[in-house]
């Protein structure tokens, strides 16, 4: 089953591909239709390959899913990829525009001595630098809301470097600039859901909801606070740590990611074409074991946080038999060695990540207890050592008497022990080739969802100065709704054991 879903899914993707995008057009969105085409037209368009997946051959590590590689430039510059414009894919007028831009940085220059300036039909509206980071630490500028679309076709022009600060590693200024077309669609061929859209605020003892009037989660409100109060106890009682103030959380209508985030306050996606599969009152608790943990742990490694909250949520999307699930991961080959993990940790595979990072916590507390783990978690941070590989060994030794290599092999030890079916190693495995393939949908056809690339604005801020569109607003093409269709048919069997 393992490679007849991957092989569906990747042989779907690459049709699309080969039957959606034609040639490079500069054709004017239609107003009001609903396959317009992205307002965003670069002056050379870049094409879109077919996301080549191989399927892994046994013992082989787990298949990445990914598209066709574009050979990096040999100094700093910009290509029309580097950019990203929100709310997309489509703009109108009266809405604020934001940019993101992330181009690459070669090794010898210092990204926050990289300069970006903003034009707009000719006009500089904003400056900053790559002081910004996403997910896995690449450098971006970010222009929020940087400028109230008007009507049109104009031309956006972003300038890297423009006085020329930077030598090594900048020896070819011509792929400094990056023009592109962008046409904006007027207000009232906005579709009517989106004209009025506006937040929602409910208020429950616990927390502060926020939904837009017209989406799926405003329409099921009253179940969804139900379960809201539900997650939120969960991870109240997991922590023993009750909230300082009332929690903020987000619903939206479109993927962001693995279905949600949390910074200060909760995003989490809810909608129809949900092809992700989270059961909602773990993906709420997980979101909500980050807001609480801050309270303290603020400086707490992201080993560490991602664990901890998939523990309290038990498990990662639906439930989990952690201890099973990791024996069943190390004898599928795909066992990643701790420290490797924690350095860096959100640039390794994202569902092995998560499960080892859970499973080592779910083993400390039962080692040793809630209390003394409370205080180990609390104490971990980046600060303590050069790496957070070795600021957790630092840590084990203080608290628990062992390095992070003695425990681990205690920890592997342990697992051998753990019984589990043949079957629990195809779920993982099956598990992981499909979330790669969903991440190959992503980069593909909807970069905005990709976790490792996509915005994650405060949504207070997004509320405050933005537009709804900004966490709403996803792709509504034909080929979208068929490929989401799919992915979330085969995320329903997967999440319901049917294997076979």
């Amino acid at each position: 089953m393992r490679k007849q879903i991957f092989i569906w899914l990747a042989v779907s993707l690459a049709l699309a591909a080969c039957s959606f995008w034609g040639e490079p057009t500069d054709a004017t969105p239609t107003p009001g239709s609903e396959t317009a085409v992205s307002p965003i037209t670069p002056s050379a368009t870049p094409t879109f390959p077919a996301a080549e997946i191989t399927p892994a051959a046994t013992g082989t590590a787990v298949p990445t899913a990914t598209r066709t590689p574009t050979p990096l430039p040999p100094d700093l510059a910009i290509t029309a990829e580097d950019v990203a414009i929100y709310p997309g894919p489509i703009l109108y007028a009266g809405e604020k525009v934001s940019f993101i831009i992330k181009p690459f940085v070669p090794e010898p220059v210092i990204a926050e001595d990289v300069s970006v300036h903003l034009f707009l039909d000719g006009r500089e509206v904003e400056q900053s630098s790559l002081s910004g980071r996403t997910l896995t630490a690449d450098p971006i500028a970010v222009f929020a809301w940087a400028w109230p679309a008007a009507a049109g076709p104009h031309t956006v022009e972003i300038q890297l470097d423009r006085d020329d600060q930077i030598q090594a590693g900048d020896e070819d200024e011509t792929n400094n600039r990056l023009s592109l077309a962008i046409n904006v669609l007027t207000a009232d061929s906005q579709p009517p859901l989106e004209q009025n859209a506006a937040w929602i605020t409910t208020e429950l003892s616990c927390c502060r909801v926020h939904v837009v009037n017209g989406t799926a989660a405003f329409r099921d409100l009253p179940d969804l606070l139900t379960v809201v109060e539900t997650a939120v106890q969960q991870a109240v009682n997991k922590l023993h740590e009750p909230p300082e103030r009332p929690l903020e959380i987000y619903f939206i209508d479109r993927i962001i990611g693995q279905g949600g985030y949390a910074g200060s306050e909760m995003v989490v996606s809810y909608l129809d074409r949900d092809y992700v599969g989270n059961e909602l009152t773990q993906v709420i608790t997980h979101e909500a074991i980050h807001l609480l943990d801050r309270q303290f742990a603020p400086q707490r490694i992201a080993f560490l946080a991602e664990g901890v909250a998939v523990w309290a949520s038990d498990g990662h999307y639906w439930p989990q038999d952690l201890d099973r699930d990791n024996a069943a991961l190390a004898d599928a080959g795909e066992f990643v060695p701790l420290a490797t993990l924690a350095d860096d940790f959100y640039t390794h595979q994202h569902e092995i990540g998560y499960l080892e990072a859970a499973g080592f916590v779910n083993y400390l507390i039962e080692l040793r207890g809630w209390n003394r783990f409370r205080l180990f978690y609390a104490d971990v941070s980046d600060e303590d050592a050069d790496t957070p590989a070795a600021a957790l060994d630092l840590n084990l030794q203080q608290y628990y008497n062992r390095t992070l290599a003695q425990m681990e092999a205690d920890w592997l030890a342990y697992l051998e022990d753990e019984p589990y079916r043949q079957t629990a190693v195809d779920e993982i495995e099956t598990r992981l080739v499909y979330f790669e393939t969903m991440r190959a949908y992503q980069q593909q056809y909807d970069p905005p969802a990709y976790f490792r690339t996509a915005w994650l604005p405060s949504p207070n801020a997004v509320r405050e100065e933005g537009n709804p569109a900004d966490l709403n607003r996803h792709p509504q093409d034909a080929l979208n709704v068929t490929l989401e269709v799919m992915l979330a048919t085969a995320i329903t069997d997967l999440r319901d054991g049917r294997l076979r």
